[in-house]
Formats: structure tokens, C-alpha cells, sequence
């Protein structure tokens, strides 16, 4: 029976658990990427072995009206009952059905139109490079980029049929595929892609592990797509979203490249919540209700736990006192600890609030204007680039009034 969208009671729904859920449903993958956040496959494919075509059916009942479900994890175009989820998320009434992929499935057309048919109608598709030698590189799966561009031109010759289907690409900005993001937008323009949505590369999972091989400095992911900005036209333009990185390290770009906050929750099997600083003790610790709702839904071999991504950045990011009078704190969801742990605050600069005319007081101070003006600070006392940051102070969960980003 489907499901009429109607205002919820529960306090956790808002802005900060997100309108989008995502789903974990695959158990595998077949690429091997160098940065992938998720370091317990192992764990999570012998965990979700146990999930259930009914246990997703009782995750999209007991999920509070939310605008878009999205399948994750691994790769989830390897779990077979892929389609009926789909099938299963629409009789659920939810308005919009999306898949995170590497999109090398798409590349056989009559499982890519299946998808489409059961109701799928977002894709978005991570590739990591304009041609086999960057992508293959670091997926470390020889013939990835071959399929995940034949992926995406099946979406294409589909559009015919599906007209109202969005297709987007995922580009992990790193040290190895920095230079080639101008390259990128070049291959991709024939294909009709609605949005490039560039992550810069979090150093958790693997990524933390190759730190020094992945992880660019913030300062140059800015200063190559303010480069890039000044030479794309202004219908590519539109199309590029620059995500991960604090607002007062982007003000140099377009306002429209300028990352949002991403926000979505997610039922976690017991023993696979990514959660930094999990383990024995820990659960009990973390107050239920509008961020973490332990065993929300009872599966026929699991349980699952609703967790936001808001407490998971609330936990693993930090900010450090001067933030507090920078235009955007109640929006930025901070900095992660270990980037600053290794390279210091210099490049993140609070944005304070620039006072109108009207707004000066006697006492020459002002009221503050909105996120989108402000003057930056100077680096504070003692602070070096390189060196290892002062301790921080946990990044509060954003508030209300963040954007909710496309889909990554």
C-alpha cells in the first residue's frame, strides 16, 4: 500500500536528519578503490549475508517521510533483488528512488532498462577520471572505466524512454586526479550529464591510510577549480558542484560550484555503523532520538540502527574556538581531525560578518549579515601550516538552514 508523505511528529526529521535515506544493500564490489571510505568489507559482507527482502520492506515503512531513498553501500547493482527494492521503495510511496553506483552493470542494456522499468529514476554514477589509465588506477580494477562509460551511455540511449531520469557523475577529487578534472568535463559533455558532483577525497577508511599519496590540500582543490571556473561555459558551469570542503575555504569560487552540506540518515545493521570511535560502551553513550535511534527496526536476523550523517560528521570533525564568529558555524559541519591534525588550521579562515551602513552602532560594531558576505581573519596566533593542530573541539551537528546537496 502506498504511503501519502505527511508531516512527521518526530523531532529528528528537519534539517538535520536530511529528507534523503539511504539504504545499505550491497554486500560487495567490484572495483577496489584506493580511498573507499568503507575499510570493513569484510565484515559488512559476512553481516549483510543476513539481510532480507522483508527487511528492507520494514526499513522503507519505519522510515519518517523523507523526498528521496537511495540504495548504497559496495556496489549495490551486484545484489540481485536490486530491482524488486526499487519496486518495493515506490509502492512505499517514496517521490524520488536513486542508486550511488560504479555503474559497470549499466553497461549490459537490458539490466540497466530493468532498473528504470521497477522505478529507478536518479543514478548517480562515481567515476574517477577522463580516461582507463587515471579511473583503472585507482579503482585497481583493470576495465572499470571501459564499463562505467558504457554504463553511461546506456543511460543515455535510455533517456528516450525515461525522460524524467537524472544522471550524474561522482568524481573523488584526490592528489592522483586533481590535474585532470578540466580533462574530465571534456569526456563526459557528449554523455548529457545533469550534475558533476566532486567529492574531495575524506581521509577516513583507506584514505586515511594513503594519506600523503591521496589527500590534496584544500587550498589547491580551490585554487585549480577557480582556474577551471574561469574557462567553462556557463551551461557546464551550472552543472559543477564542488563538495567536502568548508565554506570559508571556497569563497573564491562561483556560488554556485561552492559545496553543499550533505545530509541523509541511514539504517545500519548492528556491527556495520562507520561511526569514528565505535566499540564496546560507545552506543550506550550516544543520547537516542533526533541523530541516533538504536534498534529502529527489527529484521528477521538483525537489527538495524538509524543513524544521521550529521552525528557521524559531529564525531569524527572538529572546529576550533575562532570558528564560532565565522558567518557560517551554524551551517559549517567543520573540519575532519585528522587533516588537521596533519596540516594545521592556516587554510580554513573564519568569515566575519562585514557591518552595513545601517547596521553600525556607536560602539562602531554591527549586527551580522548573512553567510553569503563576510571579511576573513587572519591566521590565529601561533598557528603554522604543517604543524599539527591545537586541539579542537568537536564540530557541533549543523543546524537548520544547511542546503541538502545533490545526491553523492
Amino acid at each position: 500500500m502506498a504511503r501519502t508523505p505527511q508531516a512527521s511528529q518526530d523531532p529528528a526529521v528537519g534539517g538535520r536528519l536530511g529528507d534523503r535515506l539511504h539504504l545499505c544493500v550491497g554486500p560487495a564490489c567490484n572495483n577496489n578503490c584506493l580511498f573507499c571510505i568503507e575499510d570493513n568489507r569484510e565484515v559488512r559482507f559476512g553481516l549483510l549475508g543476513d539481510q532480507t527482502g522483508d527487511d528492507v520492506r520494514r526499513m522503507l515503512a519505519a522510515s519518517p517521510p523523507a523526498g528521496q531513498v537511495v540504495f548504497v553501500s559496495a556496489e549495490p547493482t551486484l545484489n540481485p533483488a536490486l530491482p524488486e527494492y526499487i519496486r518495493m521503495a515506490r509502492d512505499a510511496g517514496f517521490p524520488s528512488v536513486g542508486v550511488i553506483t560504479n555503474g559497470r552493470r549499466l553497461a549490459y542494456l537490458p539490466y540497466a532498462r530493468a532498473l528504470l522499468e521497477a522505478g529507478l529514476d536518479t543514478v548517480q554514477v562515481s567515476i574517477h577520471g577522463p580516461d582507463a589509465r587515471t579511473h583503472d588506477a585507482l579503482t585497481r580494477s583493470r576495465g572499470s572505466f571501459v564499463q562505467t562509460v558504457a554504463g553511461l551511455a546506456n543511460l543515455l540511449r535510455l533517456r528516450a524512454d525515461f525522460p524524467a531520469l537524472q544522471v550524474n557523475t561522482a568524481y573523488c577529487v584526490n592528489r592522483r586526479n586533481l590535474a585532470h578534472v578540466q580533462a574530465f568535463l571534456a569526456a563526459m559533455e557528449p554523455l548529457r550529464i545533469d550534475q558533476f558532483v566532486f567529492n574531495v577525497v575524506t581521509p577516513e577508511g583507506r584514505a586515511a591510510k594513503h594519506f600523503d599519496r591521496l589527500v590534496p590540500r584544500a587550498s589547491d582543490v580551490v585554487d585549480e577549480f577557480a582556474r577551471l571556473a574561469g574557462t567553462l561555459a556557463p551551461d557546464t558551469l551550472r552543472r559543477v558542484y564542488l563538495l567536502d570542503l568548508p565554506p570559508c575555504a571556497t569563497a573564491r569560487l562561483p556560488r554556485s560550484m561552492r559545496g553543499w552540506v550533505e545530509r541523509y540518515f541511514a539504517y545500519e545493521m548492528d556491527g556495520t555503523c562507520p561511526l569514528p570511535e565505535w566499540g564496546d560502551g560507545f552506543v550506550e553513550a550516544i543520547p537516542e532520538g533526533e541523530l541516533f535511534r538504536k534498534d529502529t527496526v527489527q529484521g528477521d536476523r538483525a537489527s538495524y540502527t538509524r543513524v544521521a550523517k550529521d552525528l557521524h560528521d559531529s564525531l569524527a570533525r572538529v572546529k576550533r574556538p575562532e570558528c564560532g564568529a565565522c558567518v557560517h558555524a551554524p551551517s559549517c559541519p567543520g573540519i575532519v581531525r585528522l587533516y588537521v591534525d596533519r596540516n594545521g588550521w592556516d587554510e580554513f579562515v573564519p568569515v566575519l560578518p562585514v557591518p552595513g551602513p545601517e547596521d553600525v552602532s556607536a560602539t562602531g560594531t554591527g549586527s551580522a549579515p548573512g553567510p553569503s558576505s563576510g571579511r576573513s581573519t587572519g591566521p590565529s596566533s601561533g598557528s603554522t601550516a604543517g604543524a599539527a593542530a591545537a586541539p579542537g573541539t568537536r564540530a557541533g551537528a549543523p543546524r537548520r538552514g544547511s542546503r541538502q546537496g545533490p545526491p553523492a
